[in-house]
């Protein structure tokens, strides 16, 4: 039976029953769509395989963006992190091990309705308890373009995103039988370490203004003048739902 939160309390009681290991990850999305990568959601154009246009992504960033770091990336793990939380389409799936960080990001903007109808479609907040054996070794000989496995992988503090979030990532295989990145929910090993509580869109809300009341806001998620501004402009206005 899927297990349902309409408050932060309720909430917080079931992120708790959700955590079965020593570190637990949390992700919060607006809608119940599967656990992909964006590199696996973009359409890429013809002729282009899915790991062609993620050699081009990344030689394209790095090459027109070092006027724009503070730092130059050491790694292909830091570029990987770098890049997701940017915006670019990479094969990192984002994560947290904050659950009132996942909750946010499935409440942050009002629900969506359902075609045809009034009812507004619920979010998710997904819990993740991996194994020792899960774990990615960024100091290792295999990069992150070689895994054979998905992974975990825990990021270094190259953006402050990445601290203001608690983010990790799960770094998704590339298979090349279906030409795809891997969907967390359908590999075998990962499937039953994996819990999930859906968020009533009639509860969006709410839920949005009690996190706001505790300090979990774009200001806090997005620490640069972007997210100081989206948070002022919440401050005094309302959204659809609200």
């Amino acid at each position: 039976m899927q297990e349902t939160a309409k408050s932060v309390s309720e909430f917080v009681t079931l992120a708790l029953s959700l955590a079965e290991t020593d570190i637990t990850l949390y992700r919060g999305q607006s809608d119940v769509w599967p656990l992909q990568p964006k590199l696996a959601r973009v359409k890429q154009r013809d002729g282009v395989s899915k790991t062609d246009l993620e050699s081009a992504l990344m030689k394209d960033l790095k090459n027109q963006s070092l006027g724009l770091l503070d730092i130059n990336p050491p790694t292909e793990w830091d570029w990987l992190a770098l890049a997701q939380h940017h915006g670019l389409a990479t094969r990192l799936l984002d994560w947290t091990t904050n659950p009132l960080v996942a909750l946010w990001f499935a409440v942050r903007e009002p629900a969506k309705v359902k075609k045809g109808g009034k009812e507004r479609l619920p979010g998710i907040v997904w819990g993740f308890n991996p194994a020792h054996k899960d774990y990615a070794d960024p100091d290792g000989a295999l990069g992150p373009y070689d895994v054979t496995k998905t992974t975990v992988f825990r990021p270094k503090h190259v953006t402050r995103r990445i601290v203001a979030q608690a983010g990790w990532f799960t770094v998704h295989r590339y298979d090349p039988g279906k030409k795809d990145f891997t969907t967390l929910e359908h590999i075998g090993r990962l499937k039953p370490r994996l819990r999930s509580a859906l968020i009533p869109g009639e509860s969006f809300s709410e839920i949005r203004d009690d996190l706001g009341r505790m300090g979990v806001s774009h200001a806090s998620m997005f620490p640069d003048l972007d997210g100081l501004c989206k948070d002022i402009l919440w401050n005094h206005t309302l959204l659809e739902d609200e």
